[in-house]
Parts: C-alpha cells; sequence; structure tokens
C-alpha cells in the first residue's frame, strides 16, 4: 500500500507545478503576485468551505483552537510565502528550477525534523542513503539549470 500512497503524492506533486504556472499567468491579469497569491487563497478558502460542507465537519471548537501552542497557526503563513514566492520566482528562473530547489529545501528540513523528532514526530534518522539522495536532488538542480 506504501507504493500506491506514493504514487498519488507523486501525482498530487504534479499538480504544484500546474498550481505555480496558472498562478504565474493569473498574476500577469492581475499585475502583482501577492494579488494573485491572495486569489489563490481566496479560492482555496471557498474549496475548503466546500468540502467541510461535503463531508460535514463540525467548526472547529474555538477552545481547541485557543489550546493550540501558537506556532502551530505559522502553517498558513508558511503556505502564504511559499504560494507567493512560486509565483514570484517562476518566471524568473522557471517551473523545474522552482519546483527542484523548493523539494531540495523541503527534504532538509524535513530530514532535519525527522532526525530529531521535531514537532512531536516519530524519530526517523538521517541515513546515509537519504543524505546522497538529498545530495543528488541538488545536483540536479544545478544540471536543471544549466
Amino acid at each position: 500500500m506504501k507504493i500506491v500512497y506514493t504514487i498519488i503524492v507523486l501525482l498530487i506533486g504534479c499538480l504544484l507545478a500546474i498550481q505555480g504556472s496558472i498562478n504565474t499567468q493569473l498574476t500577469t491579469f492581475l499585475k502583482h503576485p501577492m494579488q494573485g497569491a491572495l486569489v489563490n487563497f481566496m479560492v482555496g478558502f471557498v474549496c475548503l468551505v466546500g468540502l467541510n460542507l461535503i463531508f460535514r465537519t463540525q467548526i472547529p471548537d474555538w477552545e481547541h483552537v485557543k489550546a493550540a501552542p501558537w506556532y502551530l497557526f505559522g502553517g498558513g503563513m508558511l503556505g502564504a510565502i511559499f504560494v507567493s514566492s512560486v509565483i514570484f520566482f517562476i518566471p524568473k528562473i522557471g517551473v523545474s528550477t522552482v519546483l527542484a530547489a523548493s523539494i531540495g529545501g523541503q527534504l532538509i528540513a524535513a530530514s532535519v525534523i525527522d532526525h530529531f523528532g521535531l514537532f512531536g514526530l516519530t524519530v526517523q534518522h538521517i541515513s546515509p542513503s537519504r543524505i546522497a539522495g538529498i545530495l543528488l536532488l541538488l545536483g540536479g538542480i544545478f544540471l536543471i539549470q544549466k
């Protein structure tokens, strides 16, 4: 089953290339990357409201929201930074380079998070093969830019 999940996530990764590309095109109509990111998140908000209605989820209990540590609300901010950056950098260095570099950064950060079990996650020690994979991806970024 792990391979099926991996293939599904690989396909979802393809959506990021499409998302970045169409958000960049949208920005040509809106005249600023921040406006493109804002419209992206507004559409995403509407979609998430619709999905919550379809799945009949409840509105989060305010007491539960208040109990969460403050830093857990940074995910929305990080998403906004990512989407805005992708829109800004795609016209400058291309979709392939932007996504390869962002994946490289994600793998570096993910390996540190896994190794130390940050954010309460299960420890997954960094292995030589994981380090080699990251180094190969970083080399791939260099080749993609050539």
